[in-house]
């Protein structure tokens, strides 16, 4: 699901991992972090990237996976 900016900063009682996925335009980062949170694949491509949450379990702990998908080149970043 998109998180806005606000969302993004509140604290939260589970303790958030931030998770950054860079490449090049068109590499699969947005079609990855696609299938990782829905389990299907995309039919198009969404070139803005964005901001997406996912709570996720490791060794019995509860944490939200903050996930922050970015692309182009080093001039446009």
């Amino acid at each position: 699901s998109f998180v806005n900016s606000q969302e993004w900063t509140l604290s939260r009682s589970v303790p958030d991992l931030k998770l950054g996925i860079l490449g090049s335009v068109q590499s699969g980062k947005s079609a990855l972090v696609h299938r990782y949170l829905t389990g299907s694949y995309m039919q198009e491509e969404s070139p803005e990237g964005g901001r997406f949450k996912k709570e996720v379990i490791i060794d019995g702990q509860s944490y939200l996976l903050l996930i922050r998908d970015e692309g182009g080149t080093p001039e446009m970043q």
